[in-house]
């Protein structure tokens, strides 16, 4: 029995690589005229212009950036969402061929090619909605690099303003490490969740001759930064991932002076909500303990950033399938899990949701990270960026 006979759609990596060309343009003019996040009116236009000829219904959460898009299938069905980001970050990108032409923003964690991946899922999925059984959502999310758009549309009534919550939904990353070809999916955390933290100190100014009139905030904060590498090496399970950093110091004003206050900031990265919470614990005990030995007081803030990004394991036997149809079993990977952070996952919150990495890293070459100056990704995977998101969503309505 053929694959018509049984009802499959025909292979999509196929049809993606015939929009190769549009899709590439898309990415192309997105990287040239990256924009910031919550800034993204352009973009937010340019891809509502390209949504257009499809015959999708735009969602309005009155929101002046970011895209809301359904695509109504011709059978009653799920409904399933698909996620791309479309914010670029402060960063001066080399001159080149395609280079940005905005001084100090670059597209250095390939947004744009999560958006052109999205824009190509749309096409291939709108040419078969007379087949579809369900309807299908796209996220075009504002704001990702501050980890706020994603919250910010669920406040704005996203899903209360779609006919129904979608049933689940897929989202992907772009991975320099993994080359061109290769699509990973892992089961569990894949990003980290993040919190921030921020201590303040106060101690006494005063003449830097004269130290024993001062209460200095300089070496209780050299103590703290210190002490605080001890949270990853002697308070947590060595099995566990953690990240626990002071990230920037702000005190004195001149070589001479003691200075009254201090404030150093710095984040806490874990793939477990109970690491996180162990971290944070630690980090305030530390900082009050070593402010009492040296006499002076402190604040400790912490500003929760977003969970852990989780593939569950219902979810993660879609995500199999779905990449194994469109790159083969031997092409899906499981590299390590990174602790780097994705705001896609306060979606996860509400709905069972899955997270890609696709591989965009030039076989055999060096392969800059992202935030990178110098990152760039092999476009000749925005293709199968296509297929996997659309992919996914046949695969989830059929199930």
């Amino acid at each position: 029995m053929s694959k018509q006979e049984k009802g499959d759609f025909p292979m999509l990596l196929d049809d993606a690589k015939a929009l190769a060309g549009e899709i590439k343009a898309f990415k192309d003019d997105l990287h040239r005229h990256p924009e910031l996040s919550f800034q993204e009116t352009r973009t937010t236009g340019a891809i509502s212009a390209k949504l257009a000829p499809l015959g999708v219904e735009l969602i309005d959460l009155g929101m002046e950036t970011g895209v809301v898009a359904l695509l109504r299938g011709s059978k009653p069905g799920k409904t399933v969402a698909l996620r791309a980001d479309i914010d670029a970050i402060a960063q001066q990108e080399p001159e080149g061929p395609c280079s940005s032409e905005v001084p100090g923003v670059m597209h250095a964690c390939g947004h744009d090619f999560h958006t052109a991946g999205l824009y190509g899922a749309a096409r291939l999925l709108a040419a078969r909605r007379e087949a579809l059984a369900g309807d299908v959502v796209f996220l075009f999310q504002c704001a990702e690099e501050i980890t706020r758009g994603a919250a910010a549309m669920v406040a704005h009534g996203l899903w209360e303003k779609l006919p129904r919550k979608p049933d689940c939904l897929f989202g992907f990353h772009n991975r320099p490490e993994l080359p061109r070809g290769r699509v990973a999916v892992l089961p569990g955390p894949i990003m980290a969740g993040k919190c921030h933290f921020e201590l303040t100190l106060h101690g006494r100014a005063g003449h830097g001759g004269s130290p024993h009139k001062c209460v200095d905030v300089i070496v209780p904060a050299a103590a703290i930064v210190q002490a605080v590498q001890t949270i990853v090496s002697r308070s947590t399970d060595p099995l566990e991932s953690l990240v626990c950093a002071v990230c920037s110091i702000h005190a004195g004003t001149a070589e001479n002076f003691v200075p009254d206050t201090l404030t150093m900031t710095g984040s806490i990265r874990a793939h477990s909500d109970g690491v996180i919470a162990h971290a944070r614990e630690r980090i305030e005990a530390i900082t009050r303990g070593v402010c009492a030995a040296h006499g002076c007081t402190c604040e400790v803030r912490f500003i929760p950033q977003v969970p852990v990004t989780w593939n569950g394991p219902e979810m993660t036997k879609l995500a199999q399938k779905a990449a194994e149809a469109v790159v083969g079993a031997e092409n899906v990977a499981q590299p390590r899990p990174d602790l780097g952070s994705e705001d896609f996952a306060v979606f996860g919150r509400d709905v069972p949701a899955f997270f890609y990495w696709v591989g965009s890293g030039f076989p055999g070459q060096h392969n800059p990270c992202w935030h990178n100056k110098g990152f760039r990704t092999d476009d000749g995977a925005l293709p199968i960026a296509a297929a996997l998101l659309a992919q996914s969503a046949l695969t989830a309505l059929e199930g």
